[in-house]
C-alpha cells in the first residue's frame, strides 16, 4: 500500500513546503525579537538550523506584524516592509511586495489574498477578504469583499458572493 504524501495525507509534505519553513523562521526570530530573555537563548539553535538548513528567497522582517494562520505558499520573492501589518488568515503567492511609500505603510486586513506578481504601496488599506489579482499595483485603499485588478489596480465588486452573505462572516475588524 502506498502512502500519499500531500499536504493533507499522513506524509506530512506542507513539513517540507518551502513556505512553511519560511514562516517558521519568520515566528522563531519573532519570539526571538519581542520574547523574554530565556526565549531569546532557547530559539537561538532553532534559528540557526532553520537559516543553515534551508535559506530562504523571502524577505520575511521580524519587526512585520504578521497575524496567525499566514499562508505563503510559494515564498520566492516575496518582499514585505518591516512596518507591514498583516492580518490573520492572508495568504501571500510569489513575486508580490508590500513597499513604503510617501510615508505610508501597507496594512492588509484579515482572508485577504495577493496574487501573484501583486504590489502594494504606500498607506494603501487591503480590505477583509479582498483579492488582488495577479501583477496589479495597488495604490489606493481595497475595500472589503472586492477584487483589485490593473495597473494601477481599480477595486471591482465581488460576484462571487451574495450581497447577504458579505456580513456573514463579519467580526470586529482585525
Amino acid at each position: 500500500m502506498r502512502v500519499r504524501t500531500n499536504a493533507y495525507g499522513p506524509g506530512r509534505a506542507w513539513l517540507r513546503s518551502r513556505g512553511f519553513a519560511t514562516t517558521l523562521r519568520y515566528r522563531v526570530r519573532r519570539a526571538r525579537k519581542v520574547g523574554p530573555l530565556a526565549a531569546k537563548l532557547l530559539l537561538l539553535p532553532i534559528d540557526l538550523i532553520l537559516s543553515i538548513r534551508r535559506p530562504s528567497d523571502a524577505e520575511l522582517p521580524s519587526s512585520a506584524a504578521i497575524g496567525p494562520g499566514f499562508h505563503l505558499p510559494h515564498p520566492q520573492g516575496v518582499v514585505i516592509l518591516q512596518q507591514a501589518r498583516i492580518g490573520p488568515h492572508v495568504s501571500i503567492f510569489q513575486q508580490v511586495t508590500l513597499g513604503a511609500w510617501a510615508g505610508g505603510v501597507p496594512r492588509v486586513k484579515s482572508r485577504a489574498v495577493l496574487y501573484a506578481g501583486a504590489k502594494v504601496i504606500g498607506g494603501v488599506i487591503v480590505g477583509r477578504r479582498a483579492f488582488v489579482g495577479a501583477n496589479a499595483v495597488v495604490v489606493a485603499d481595497v475595500p472589503p469583499w472586492h477584487v483589485a485588478i490593473g495597473v494601477p489596480a481599480q477595486a471591482k465588486r465581488r460576484k462571487d458572493v451574495p450581497e447577504a452573505g458579505r456580513t456573514a462572516f463579519l467580526k470586529p475588524e482585525v
